[in-house]
């Protein structure tokens, strides 16, 4: 009976998943991609890239948020540069999958939803 109860044991645990979900990584899709380790990352899309700060977080659940900085393509480049936006990074990581809001905060916009696959395409920035 002993031994039965350790051949289930091993067989729950085997069987579970035990792992977290993770975003640590590249992402990619049509629309934009993401590139992201402990450190902080970036997410570029046809006319936009984002920064996100090292202060990411990612629950057990898969609900990713995080803060950075906007800044907005298109158009030539000012001198003086494009002027950053803070942003706001929300998002869900289900399996291969992650879906991404932008939230541009002192201009109370939202960016996205956007569908990303881990490994996917990456995406340039190439607005004119």
């Amino acid at each position: 009976m002993r031994a039965a109860s350790y051949v289930l044991l091993a067989l729950v645990v085997g069987c579970a998943s035990l792992t977290a979900p993770t975003v640590v990584g590249v992402w990619g899709g049509t629309q934009a991609s993401l590139t992201l380790d402990r450190s902080g990352g970036s997410l570029t899309y046809p006319c936009g890239v984002g920064t996100i700060d090292s202060a990411w977080t990612l629950d057990g659940n898969g609900t990713f948020a995080a803060s950075g900085e906007h800044f907005f393509g298109g158009g030539p480049v000012p001198v003086q540069g494009r002027p950053p936006h803070p942003a706001r990074y929300t998002g869900q990581v289900n399996g291969a999958l992650l879906t991404l809001v932008v939230t541009v905060l002192d201009l109370n916009e939202t960016l996205g939803p956007f569908t990303l696959v881990r490994g996917g395409p990456p995406v340039h920035e190439m607005c004119v």
